[in-house]
């Protein structure tokens, strides 16, 4: 993958799955044995006064300031009551923030990530009362049933939102939804929750020369009580994909960006 984009405003791709344009930092450090995914009360005192005193107010400026646009917030009325997982496509830096505001705003969002930031000392704390969740390495299976019983407790118990960037990897400004691993379902199948597509599209404006975001919220899907696990994670999948890829289709977008297709 070239290194320039930013320069040519090109990118050349070989592995939808696997290439990744942006990257912030690179170190994945592995979760200590036990690590303790749901927040301690002092934790969630501190975390709240944050969360809500600065974090909210301050995203919410930078989310206006910056021209982001949100459509069908209507959609949201559907887990007012309860909490859910939010599956969306990740073109941007910021997509790490925007789901709490302007998307959310009121509701406490999680955020399922790779390790990166926890090899920052005072990043880790800040961005653990923030709410993210560090996604388990390689095969660390009491680190990884603990991470489901915290999505469990947050959507079921506190009613939060869970979110989860199925493409994985970040490709700037790109207008296509990319094929993501059907694996990624399996959080809300085996949970039993509800999942909420948000798609972000690209918009040409005249007082700008790079496009500007609209966010897109879809419509809830709920698992199907008549399937089992392991078909439910094919079903929501599906369902999910499909809503993404027509939420994006259905906007005309600017292509800031162009991405070209090689052979490795």
């Amino acid at each position: 993958m070239n290194k320039d984009w930013k320069k040519t405003r090109t990118i050349y791709w070989h592995d939808e799955l696997h290439d990744d344009f942006d990257q912030i930092l690179s170190k994945r450090p592995p979760l200590t044995p036990g690590y303790k995914f749901i927040r301690s009360k002092a934790c969630n005192f501190f975390g709240n006064i944050l969360y809500y005193g600065i974090a909210l107010p301050v995203l919410a400026i930078i989310s206006y300031l910056s021209g982001m646009k949100v459509k069908g917030r209507k959609n949201l009325k559907a887990i007012k009551k309860t909490g859910a997982f939010i599956y969306s496509n990740h073109v941007s830096v910021p997509d790490v923030y925007k789901m709490a505001s302007p998307v959310c705003y009121g509701k406490r969002v999680n955020i399922l990530g790779y390790t990166d930031s926890l090899s920052v000392p005072v990043l880790r704390t800040v961005v653990k009362q923030l709410g993210f969740l560090p996604l388990p390495l390689g095969p660390d299976l009491e680190n990884k049933a603990a991470l489901v019983e915290a999505m469990r407790y947050y959507i079921h118990k506190k009613h939060q939102i869970v979110v989860i960037y199925p493409e994985a990897h970040i490709w700037p400004y790109y207008t296509k939804i990319r094929n993501f691993k059907v694996q990624t379902m399996k959080y809300p199948a085996i949970i039993n929750a509800p999942v909420l597509p948000v798609v972000t599209v690209w918009r040409k404006v005249w007082w700008s020369k790079k496009p500007k975001q609209t966010v897109k919220i879809g419509s809830v899907i709920m698992p199907n009580p008549e399937l089992n696990q392991e078909d439910n994670i094919n079903y929501l999948y599906e369902e999910c994909l499909s809503q993404m890829r027509a939420l994006s289709e259905c906007e005309k977008q600017y292509e800031y960006i162009k991405y070209i297709k090689v052979e490795k």
